[in-house]
């Protein structure tokens, strides 16, 4: 029997911490550097894209809860090979987001000590890698320790721009496109990790007690993100506090410092390294997770499917542990920051996005189906800035189209060709 646990407040907040992670204490400084001043129109650009994504999330929650989330939509529009594309998809940016989620962490941790590249790389690795090891030894930091993380970060962000908003130096703005127009497509590209989320939710809505909640959640949270986002933005643009000349792409540290003194730096800088802890142990636990469902639903080899007898997915975490580590080595190798391997996670989540934007029109009624049209446009134009990554991902869904195919035909067609019917061979 389902309790129903969530009200408009609790899933708001819930809906808040789903989106808001580690990533907002690097991007407003990549973002600006990619595209200048007018990166705050990618900014703009992808809050009033939450609008309609998330209402489209809400409601295909309310039409079916299910723990199955945006998947378990996808497959009931596309069918089971649809469904495990759109798995596929999704997995396929978990090493690049790793290695992202790393430089973050060391990035911060690096504000604090020093040292060059290799540090960072270090310092980060060391955190994804205790997150492994806390996962594969069955602890998991609770719901309530994720959502006090990204309290603490939320709060920290909204004191230190406060307090800079004040020093905003108007000239900072211009030139306002020093880049150019596609620049601010390249930085959308890029901030689209920023806002992954709203889908996190759906598996949870059967937890709402009014299901209308649901929708209302979703807006003030799309509310709050966006005031945090676009003011951070500015506070970084308006103080000059990114570039190459600060050697980091960590603004809250200078921000901090010029607003309340180095002791201030010192502090952002230890909070931005631990509080990356909790979302790579969430982010682990449920990368971990979907591998290990795939796994039993024949979608990915059945024995990813297999857990231990405490109930972890080890095999799972063995080989997305090892696709990660490969995945760092070739980023330290290639000479890769977080600003080059953006776009490979980002197109990964948009394209999983525009799926799930063409299942809602399938399924909902009008006028959802209407802000899941304008979401799926959005999305598109938004992924059309991922260029030749469009290759990558589709062919990322021939292979999971192929490999659904194979098994199909083992399942169907066994040795010496005999057919499988009713579990019996004829």
């Amino acid at each position: 029997m389902t309790k129903y646990t969530l009200g408009f407040w609790q899933g708001a907040a819930l809906y808040v911490g789903a989106v808001i992670g580690t990533g907002i204490l690097v991007l407003p400084a990549i973002a600006a550097e990619t595209a200048g001043p007018a990166s705050v129109l990618a900014w703009l650009a992808l809050v009033l894209l939450s609008f309609p994504l998330a209402l489209t999330y809400a409601g295909l929650s309310r039409d079916r809860p299910d723990a199955a989330g945006f998947a378990g939509a996808i497959e009931r529009a596309f069918g089971p090979r649809g469904g495990a594309a759109a798995g596929w998809i999704f997995l396929a940016q978990a090493p690049t987001g790793y290695v992202i989620a790393a430089l973050i962490a060391g990035e911060y941790a690096a504000s604090l000590i020093g040292g060059g590249r290799e540090a960072r790389f270090v310092l980060g690795g060391g955190l994804v890698a205790l997150a492994y090891v806390l996962n594969a030894a069955g602890l998991r930091i609770s719901a309530r320790a994720q959502l006090f993380s990204v309290g603490a970060i939320a709060a920290g962000m909204m004191l230190i721009v406060g307090r800079t908003l004040g020093h905003v130096d108007r000239s900072a703005f211009l030139p306002f496109a020093p880049h150019g127009a596609s620049a601010v497509g390249l930085a959308a590209l890029q901030l689209f990790w920023a806002f992954v989320g709203w889908e996190a939710i759906t598996p949870l809505a059967a937890d709402f007690r009014n299901p209308r909640d649901i929708s209302r959640a979703s807006l003030l949270a799309v509310v709050v993100v966006g005031i945090l986002y676009v003011s951070l933005a500015i506070a970084t643009i308006g103080t000059r506090a990114y570039g190459r000349a600060l050697g980091s792409e960590t603004p809250l540290v200078p921000m901090a410092a010029s607003t309340f003194g180095p002791a201030a730096a010192i502090v952002v800088g230890i909070a931005g390294f631990v509080l990356s802890f909790a979302p790579v142990n969430a982010y682990t636990a449920g990368i971990s997770r979907l591998i290990c469902a795939l796994g039993r639903r024949r979608q990915l080899p059945v024995w990813l499917g297999v857990e231990s007898a405490s109930g972890t997915p080890l095999r799972a975490l063995g080989v997305m542990g090892t696709l990660c580590a490969a995945a760092a080595a070739l980023s330290y190798v290639a000479g890769w920051n977080i600003a080059d391997l953006l776009p490979l996670s980002t197109s990964s989540f948009i394209a999983t996005y525009v799926l799930s934007m063409a299942a809602a029109m399938r399924l909902l009624d009008p006028p959802l189906r209407y802000a899941a049209a304008v979401s799926l446009a959005a999305c598109v134009g938004v992924l059309f800035f991922a260029g030749a990554l469009l290759v990558w991902i589709a062919g990322v869904a021939a292979c999971s189209v192929g490999y659904q195919w194979l098994v199909t035909r083992r399942l169907t067609v066994g040795p010496g060709r005999q057919r499988v019917v009713g579990g019996h061979r004829r």
